[in-house]
């Protein structure tokens, strides 16, 4: 049978009344409500939700009304204090969604249906407490102040805080994920691993330790997977069943090809409020000191989708060749992963890349002559060369020909898609939802949809610098070489959505000045087809130093060079300017292929 996480089988939250009892969480998750309330004197002697305080007093709050700023929000003394019970009896979308976060109370309903994370998530918390969830979790931001500005209801007393933290009970369910050789872990609840680094330079094809991983939900796995593992297809003529002898029986195919997250410029994600633009990425995110990208290359064997669908009755080449209609707009893709409410990672692709004969989109089982790992969808998963990684689903159980869009969140709301430079997630999405209006869904080319909000398909152009590595100092044998030679400047540049690289430029002086690098795309131009180049590029450039940068260094200065990349496609399309970063901002970070700064030193002293 197919292992799932505990929290699948069972409801993920098991609330219990039993009196708490035990350690307090750790003193930074206290901020506000335990230790106020008890400043204040308002924490009652074993009474939960008792007041002393004046039933006449106006009590504030920000559901239904949200403030633009941290001053704004209500002090403690003007919350109304909200009882345990109550705060526990709002745990369903018809009674309302309350949860609480350091000891204050916040209404939660209409934020469900925009919860980056998915809705199923946010109403499992219902009458809970969320610091639960963040331990296991980490790497969820901080939401305290953006909850305080939008849908602040109350808070708790000192010791019903204490006790919503200890009671609220939340099965990790991935305590039971399978062991890992990863080169670098970066969180494990979901699983993510393996930023750029230099290791990325010592082969083409990237080791699958090193290979990135970027899980959405817990990884699946089945006790007989020859046995129990199947995905199905649906088409308009029925549905057929694939197991992976089936797979195996037809023709394999080899494809070479580079991968790339669409969130892979590690931009500020989902920030709340944008109002000081020059100053919030140095306060929020360092990102000019970060080279932004999250991909890997490898070699993918299994079975062409378009062969798939041919046996399941669909005129393939017909289609292809233009002598028959599209059957849909869509191949929609679900996964066998789920999240803790038992909702399917799904996303949808054109139809039109599924069938393309030189499109290479297939079923891979074995990843650079290897069966695929579990952290990269074993035992089968679905290759889309060229486009977001999001859109290469993983531990596939479903292919389904459609024109609508999938109903998973990571589809379609507010995980993988672009929003508009002039939104931001708190502005535009949280307050237009939490004061019960409408947000849309992503669409593009959808009569019902926002067409100015759409879906991270295909890659844009993008280049990254390598070496040198952030921050380093050269001094002493390396200056003298630097001196001598120019400093050596290496790095990853990828096309996007097929497109050849034509050129990458260096600067050393944060874009005032470039010059071009020597490529190597190790024989892959004449692998791959023209528009179907699916592969990374690797680059390098001796970059002299200036008249000016010399006369410094020999006057016993130090210089301070800003190290960028600039890639160009055949097709003419640029890479943007360091100084773009701003004009190109939205609100979830992806696809945000702008040049970045890397400072190092030279040093003569």
């Amino acid at each position: 049978m197919m292992r799932t996480p505990f929290a699948r089988l069972a409801p993920a939250v098991t609330r219990v009344s039993t009196q708490w009892k035990g350690t307090l969480p750790p003193q930074s998750h206290a901020k506000n409500g335990w230790r106020n309330a008890a400043l204040l004197g308002v924490a009652s002697a074993g009474v939960a939700g008792l007041s002393f305080v004046s039933c006449d007093k106006p009590w504030k709050q920000t559901l239904g009304s949200p403030v633009d700023s941290n001053l704004l929000v209500p002090h403690d003394k003007d919350l109304k204090i909200i009882g345990l019970e109550e705060l526990r009896s709002h745990n369903n979308m018809e009674d309302g969604l309350w949860v609480s976060y350091h000891g204050h109370v916040y209404e939660v309903t209409n934020f469900a249906k925009i919860h980056p994370g998915g809705p199923g998530r946010i109403q499992m918390a219902g009458g809970s407490d969320l610091q639960k969830y963040f331990d296991v979790y980490h790497v969820h931001p901080d939401v305290s102040k953006f909850l305080d500005r939008t849908c602040l209801l109350g808070r708790l007393t000192a010791a019903d805080a204490k006790r919503s933290y200890e009671e609220t009970i939340f099965a990790n369910p991935y305590e039971n994920e399978p062991a890992r050789n990863l080169q670098q872990t970066i969180a494990t609840a979901p699983r993510w691993a393996n930023l750029m680094g230099k290791y990325l330079l010592e082969s083409f094809r990237t080791p699958i330790p090193g290979f990135y991983v970027r899980n959405h939900f817990p990884v699946p796995n089945w006790e007989d997977v020859e046995e129990e593992y199947e995905f199905e297809v649906l088409t308009a003529s029925g549905g057929k069943s694939f197991k992976l002898k089936d797979l195996r029986a037809l023709p394999q195919i080899t494809v070479e090809a580079t991968m790339i997250c669409g969130g892979a410029a590690l931009y500020p994600r989902y920030l709340h409020r944008t109002d000081q633009r020059e100053t919030w990425e140095k306060e929020e995110f360092p990102r000019n000191e970060i080279n932004n990208f999250w991909g890997s290359h490898a070699v993918w064997t299994g079975v062409k989708c378009r062969d798939v669908l041919r046996t399941c009755g669909v005129d393939v080449d017909g289609i292809a060749l233009g002598e028959k209609p599209l059957p849909a707009k869509y191949l929609r893709l679900t996964g066998h992963d789920a999240d803790e409410t038992g909702s399917n990672f799904g996303v949808t692709i054109p139809l039109e890349k599924a069938i393309d004969p030189f499109g290479d989109v297939i079923l891979a089982m074995t990843m650079n002559g290897e069966t695929l790992p579990a952290d990269h969808g074993f035992p089968v998963r679905v290759l889309v060369p060229g486009f977001a990684g999001v859109r290469n689903c993983k531990w596939l159980a479903k292919m389904e020909l459609v024109d609508d869009l999938h109903e998973s969140h990571v589809d379609t709301h507010t995980d993988e898609v672009i929003y508009p430079p002039d939104m931001n997630f708190e502005d535009d999405l949280a307050k237009v939802s939490l004061t019960g209006g409408s947000v849309q869904r992503a669409g593009r080319w959808e009569a019902k949809q926002d067409n100015s909000i759409f879906r991270v398909m295909e890659m844009p152009v993008h280049s990254s610098v390598i070496v040198p590595e952030l921050h380093q100092t050269l001094r002493g044998a390396q200056l003298t070489q630097v001196l001598a030679e120019g400093l050596e400047v290496r790095g990853i540049a990828l096309g996007g959505g097929g497109h050849r690289v034509a050129r990458v430029d260096v600067s050393i002086d944060g874009g005032k000045s470039f010059s071009p690098a020597e490529l190597d795309d190790h024989g892959m131009e004449k692998v791959h087809k023209r528009n179907y180049h699916w592969s990374w590029y690797f680059w390098s450039k001796k970059v002299p130093l200036t008249p000016e940068m010399k006369k410094q260094l020999q006057n016993g200065h130090a210089v301070e060079l800003k190290v960028a990349s600039r890639a160009m496609t055949e097709h003419g399309n640029t890479q943007p300017s360091r100084d773009d970063a701003v004009s190109l901002y939205n609100l979830v970070g992806n696809i945000c292929n702008y040049q970045t700064h890397t400072p190092i030193t030279l040093q003569p002293k």
